[in-house]
C-alpha cells in the first residue's frame, strides 16, 4: 500500500509539474510559434506581408560615385548605486558608418548612409539599398551589387524585423527569469520533464527563426532582386 501510493503521488507530482512548466512556458510557446512564421515581400515590393505587414520598403538604386568608412566608439561608465561599492564599470560600443554617393539614374545625386553593415559596394559600381521602416524605426538590411551580382543582407536587422529590439528584451529577460523554476521543477520531483520541454521549445524557436532568415535571403531577396535590376541596366552602361 505504501508502495503504491508513494507512487501515485510520485505520478501526480509529475503530472502538476508538468502542467505548471506548460503555463511557465507559455510565452516561450508563442514565440516559438511567431518564429516560424515565413518573412516575405509582397509582389510590389513595398511593403511585408502577413504579421510583419507593418514593415514598409524603400530602396535606391544608383552608381557609387565615392565612398567614406569611419567609426565612432561611444564610452559609457556605470557607477554603483552606493559610493565604495567597488568601481563602475566602464562599456564601449563602435560603431561603423558608410556613407555612399550615388548618381541615379536621372542624373541626381544621393547620400546614402549605412551604419554597421560591411558594405561591398565601390566607386563605379551600381548598387541598390534597401531600407525597411515602420513608425520612426528605419534601416538598411540588404544591399545589391549589380556589378559583381552579390547581395549583402544583415541577418541582424532581418531578426529585428522578425523580432522588435523590444520584444528580444522582454525575451532574453524572460528566459533567465524561468530559468530557476525550471530547474526546481526539474530536481524536485519533475524527472527532468520540465526541462527537457523548455529546451525542445527554444530550440524549435532557433531552428525556426533560423530557417525562415534562411529562406527569405533566397526567395525573399530575389524578389527585391527582381525590382532591382530594371533600374541598374540603364547604369550599368554609363
Amino acid at each position: 500500500m505504501d508502495s503504491s501510493s508513494s507512487g501515485l503521488s510520485d505520478s501526480a507530482k509529475l503530472i502538476a509539474f508538468t502542467f505548471i512548466t506548460v503555463v511557465i512556458c507559455l510565452p516561450l510557446v508563442g514565440y516559438m510559434v511567431l518564429s516560424w512564421l515565413p518573412l516575405k515581400v509582397n509582389a510590389t515590393a513595398t511593403k511585408f506581408t502577413g504579421r510583419y505587414w507593418a514593415w514598409h520598403l524603400a530602396h535606391v538604386t544608383g552608381k557609387v560615385l565615392a565612398s567614406q568608412r569611419y567609426t565612432e566608439t561611444t564610452t559609457t561608465t556605470e557607477y554603483p548605486a552606493y559610493p565604495g561599492y567597488g568601481p563602475g564599470t566602464v562599456t564601449r560600443r563602435t560603431d561603423v558608418y558608410d556613407t555612399l554617393l550615388l548618381r541615379l539614374p536621372d542624373n541626381r545625386q544621393w547620400n546614402v548612409e549605412v551604419v554597421n553593415f560591411d558594405v561591398t559596394a565601390w566607386p563605379g559600381q551600381v548598387a541598390t539599398f534597401w531600407t525597411a521602416h515602420k513608425g520612426r524605426k528605419r534601416f538598411t538590411f540588404a544591399v545589391l551589387n549589380h556589378s559583381t551580382n552579390q547581395q549583402g543582407v544583415n541577418d541582424q536587422k532581418v531578426f529585428e524585423i522578425m523580432f522588435s529590439q523590444t520584444l528580444q528584451i522582454l525575451f532574453v529577460f524572460y528566459l533567465f527569469g524561468i530559468a530557476v523554476p525550471i530547474a526546481f521543477l526539474s530536481v524536485f520531483g519533475g524527472r527532468g520533464v520540465p526541462f527537457l520541454l523548455w529546451f525542445v521549445l527554444l530550440v524549435l524557436f532557433v531552428v525556426g527563426q533560423r530557417r525562415v532568415r534562411r529562406k527569405f535571403n533566397k526567395r525573399g531577396v530575389a524578389t527585391l532582386w527582381q525590382h532591382s535590376r530594371p533600374e541598374a541596366q540603364p547604369l550599368m552602361y554609363q
